[in-house]
């Protein structure tokens, strides 16, 4: 009987942590997520602004559309945090 090598489980980055944190949160819609990732770019202020924009956008109808307007209120809200430089 041969023995198999023994798989090694590869960790999460943490990258790839926010963008699967991402994408389960646009509830697995593809092309929202590719919108909230793109927007996100791996930035940790840029993903607390969506989160939080994307869960007060709950009265959009689909996930795209709130990821939409998540986007927008983010952007937006990046202005408090420039610094003026």
């Amino acid at each position: 009987m041969t023995r198999k090598p023994m798989t090694t489980i590869t960790a999460l980055t943490d990258l790839q942590q926010m963008n699967l944190e991402i994408f389960r949160m646009v509830q697995n819609d593809t092309a929202a997520a590719e919108k909230a990732i793109s927007f996100v770019a791996g930035n940790q202020l840029n993903y607390e602004l969506f989160k939080d924009q994307y869960h007060l956008a709950g009265a959009e109808v689909s996930p795209v559309s709130r990821t939409d307007k998540a986007i927008r209120e983010a952007k937006e809200a990046l202005d408090l945090f420039s610094t003026g430089e």
